[in-house]
Parts: C-alpha cells; sequence; structure tokens
C-alpha cells in the first residue's frame, strides 16, 4: 500500500473520524502503518448541501429581513405558501434546494424582462420578444449585460453602499446580492452535473468565504485546506487523478454526473431504509448479510416492473408544474420594482455581503460562533436531481 493511495470521500465526520486514526498512528514508522496511503476527498454531495444551508443561513434564517416584502422569505409564501413555518426551522436539502431555483427563475425573467423592452420599447413582454426571434448574438449580448447590471460584484456594492443613504437603493442592492449568490449556487450544481469538475473547483474560494461568514467554520477550514493541497502542496499527478475522481456517472447519461458520497448515500438508503428488513428482521446483522444483495434485489425488481409494464419504477418524483406560479411570483417581483434603482428607497435590513465578511474573517482570524458538525439531514428526496 505505500506505492498506492486509497480516495475516501465522505463529511466532516468522516474527516474528524480519519483524523483520529492518523493521529493515533502517527508514531509509527513505516507510511503503510501510518495510513498516510489514505487521503480525505471532501464530498460534493455534503458541499452543495453546506451551499444550501449557507444561503439559507443568509436570506431566511435571519428574523430582521422576513418582513420586508421583497425578501427571500416573502417569495417563499408564493412559491410554498403552506411550508413558510418549515422554511425558517428544519426546511431540509430538497425544499431549500428547490426554493433557490425556483426564485432564481423569477428573478431573471423579470430582469430579461426589462432588458428586453430597454432594448425595443414594442417587446414589452417576454411573449413578444420571443416572438421576435432574437439571434443568439442578441441573447447573448443581453445575458452579459443583465450579469453586469443585476448582480452584485463585492467592489461595486461597497461603492453603492458608501454612498448617502439619500441616494441609495437598498432593496436594488439586496435583489442583485441575492441573485449574486443563488446564480453561484446554480452554477455548482450545473458544474456537478455536467462533469465540469474545473467549474466545480473554481467555485470553491467565494464558497469558503460564505462558510466563513455564516458560522461554517469546519466546512471552511477543511475546503481550505483541501484546496490548498489541490493547487499547491500534493504531487500535479496525483492532483489530476483527484480531481478526475470527484465526479462520477452511475447511469452513463448526459448532465448526470454525481458526486461519489452522493453513491454512498443513496446505497445506504437502500441498505439501511428501503431493503433493511421489517419487525425482527431489522437487524443489523441482517442488513450487513443482506448488504451484498442489494443490487439484485433491484434488478429483479426492474425486471418484473419492466416484463409486466409497471409504472412507478424509481424514486424520482414527477416535476411539480411550477410555471404559473413562477410567473405570479415574477409578476410580485414586477410590482416591488426589485430591478429598477430608485434613489433613496429603504429596505427593512441590508443584506451582508457574505463573501467580503468572510474575507475579513480569514484575515483576521476571527471566528464568531461555533456550528454544528452536519447541515441538513438526509432523505430520500436529496437523491433527486
Amino acid at each position: 500500500m505505500s506505492e498506492h493511495i486509497m480516495l475516501i470521500h465522505g463529511d466532516l465526520l468522516t474527516k474528524e473520524r480519519l483524523d483520529t486514526v492518523h493521529n493515533s498512528r502517527c508514531i509509527e514508522h513505516t507510511p503503510k502503518n501510518r495510513f498516510q496511503y489514505v487521503i480525505f476527498l471532501p464530498g460534493l454531495f455534503h458541499y452543495k448541501m453546506a451551499c444550501a444551508d449557507a444561503i439559507w443561513r443568509t436570506y431566511i434564517q435571519p428574523k430582521e429581513g422576513r418582513d420586508d416584502e421583497n425578501s427571500l422569505y416573502q417569495h417563499t409564501a408564493v412559491l410554498r405558501p403552506e411550508e413558510t413555518g418549515k422554511m425558517v426551522s428544519k426546511p431540509g436539502f430538497r425544499r431549500v434546494h428547490d426554493v433557490i431555483h425556483h426564485d432564481i427563475w423569477a428573478s431573471m425573467m423579470d430582469c430579461w424582462r426589462i432588458e428586453a423592452e430597454n432594448e425595443n420599447w414594442e417587446w414589452n413582454t417576454l411573449e413578444t420578444f420571443a416572438a421576435s426571434e432574437p439571434t443568439w448574438d442578441d441573447v447573448v449580448a443581453m445575458s452579459h449585460t443583465i450579469v453586469r447590471k443585476y448582480v452584485a460584484t463585492t467592489p461595486g456594492l461597497d461603492e453603492a453602499r458608501a454612498r448617502p443613504s439619500t441616494i441609495r437603493d437598498k432593496r436594488f442592492e439586496n435583489q442583485t446580492l441575492r441573485n449574486r449568490d443563488k446564480l453561484m449556487y446554480i452554477d455548482v450544481c450545473q458544474a456537478m452535473n455536467t462533469g465540469d469538475i474545473g467549474r466545480v473547483e473554481a467555485s470553491f474560494l467565494p464558497w469558503i468565504y460564505i462558510f466563513k461568514a455564516t458560522g461554517k467554520h469546519k466546512y471552511a477550514s477543511q475546503m481550505t485546506r483541501f484546496l490548498v493541497n489541490l493547487q499547491f502542496n500534493w504531487p500535479e499527478k496525483l492532483s489530476d487523478i483527484i480531481r478526475m475522481n470527484l465526479l462520477c456517472n452511475p447511469s452513463g447519461h448526459a448532465l448526470a454526473f454525481r458526486a461519489v458520497d452522493w453513491v454512498v448515500e443513496r446505497n445506504n438508503l437502500y441498505t439501511k431504509v428501503i431493503y433493511r428488513g421489517g419487525g425482527p428482521n431489522g437487524t443489523l446483522e441482517h442488513i450487513i448479510k443482506e448488504s451484498p444483495l442489494i443490487e439484485v434485489y433491484r434488478n429483479c425488481h426492474v425486471v418484473i416492473e419492466n416484463g409486466f409494464h409497471l409504472q412507478h419504477q424509481t424514486i424520482r418524483h414527477a416535476q411539480p408544474e411550477m410555471m404559473n406560479t413562477i410567473r405570479k411570483l415574477s409578476m410580485k417581483i414586477k410590482e416591488n420594482y426589485a430591478h429598477i434603482k430608485k434613489e433613496g428607497r429603504k429596505a427593512l435590513w441590508s443584506i451582508p455581503d457574505q463573501i467580503n465578511e468572510g474575507m475579513v474573517l480569514m484575515q483576521e482570524q476571527k471566528i464568531v460562533s461555533e456550528e454544528e458538525t452536519g447541515v441538513f439531514d438526509v432523505d430520500g428526496d436529496d437523491f433527486i436531481d
């Protein structure tokens, strides 16, 4: 084993247990006995869950901004009117993940409506803009304009917030900042689904700052250590091997790459929940004994289901029809003029720029509060992507 490595994917608890093993074996004489061949890799599925949790901590958890009519909490009341209580207590990863996607879709629809009308006054709706059949170059050019005007950057936001309050537009500042953070999350999700590990790696640094600012110090320190090792400390060939093994594609389909820890958690779901046995059979000994047969069980089910043309062969739920709801939310954003600057407009709460806050904390090496090891609890719906 001294000439080989073993890659271990997992969450922070896995890392802590591996550190305990390394520390207890550090006095051994050989690399094999010191377990130096074991290399921990942060699971990207848990990384994505931590990103969603950081957005929840920034935009929904604080009570100060919930009553603002353009807050993410108020938007959640449109998207999920019966689940506002869950969103402020224990929302779970899947619920936060869906809210982020649906809210940014509504926000971007409003941005496109405004920019289309700026290009041509006759394009006062997205339907008329689409009917005009714009060229791809026009779409790309307008996309760059939208990002430049309606997505915040730390220097631009600092400059805007340094102005006198009589000419500041706090609502516009909050909206552009929220657009930035949600688009960063969407970028992580799409990069992982497409297997673009370069984009995933590029996303680490800004999210490290956000983790630090939102109290997720363990995630910030572990991701920082991993990024430094990946780019500077490990041999180049080893870094390339690690990059090529952070994601996998179990189905072999396009846009179906998954993190390795996602596969592990999914296997745990089948082993410990779905096929664990019931009543007196649900014992640890039974679970261990049956675990090698999980894929056999699943294949038998698939053969029978296909043979009898049965439906509902997967844990994937049908996507809800959200178009009318997103249109309703987009109309609410339009009525609040969230993407139109108005000098002197107030907001109940100025959302902090967590990237900037995280930079300051890391430079000063301050810890504002401790955190729990985990993020969201994992359940069956979390494996639908």
